[in-house]
């Protein structure tokens, strides 16, 4: 929370360590969520979903797997770093931040093309992530 000091500066009370934990568990957030998608769409050629005779098979593969390991302790993380940020705030450049991230890794992981509709739209979401942080 944060005061006013006399109409001169607003203090928070927030310290300086616990701005830095939240920042790093934000980019381990990101890199867990992207990592995540990236790993499961690799892994997912051979995935396989059936129904025998009421019977439910799964076939998914290791890295599919590793994936949904990734992508469920960046969810756990979320979750903390949610309850101790301005959700108005760290939403938007959560999502921003991962598109961006999932956009590169799918290029470079992935071999998939980046359109220019893609990178403008990427130029938008970095402006705007600058616009949400002018104070």
């Amino acid at each position: 929370s944060c005061y006013n000091n006399g109409g001169l500066a607003f203090f928070c009370t927030e310290t300086i360590f616990e701005r830095r934990e939240i920042m790093v568990l934000f980019i381990i957030y990101v890199f867990l969520s992207s990592a995540g998608l990236v790993l499961f769409k690799l892994g997912s050629s051979s995935l396989n979903i059936q129904l025998q005779q009421t019977i439910f098979s799964m076939n998914i593969s290791l890295i599919s797997l590793l994936g949904l390991f990734c992508y469920l302790i960046s969810f756990i993380l979320w979750m903390l770093i949610i309850s101790r940020s301005d959700v108005s705030y760290i939403v938007p450049l959560g999502v921003a931040c991962t598109n961006i991230a999932i956009l590169i890794a799918s290029n470079l992981i992935l071999k998939e093309t980046i359109t220019t509709n893609a990178l403008i739209g990427a130029v938008v979401i970095i402006v705007g992530i600058v616009i949400m942080n002018l104070k």
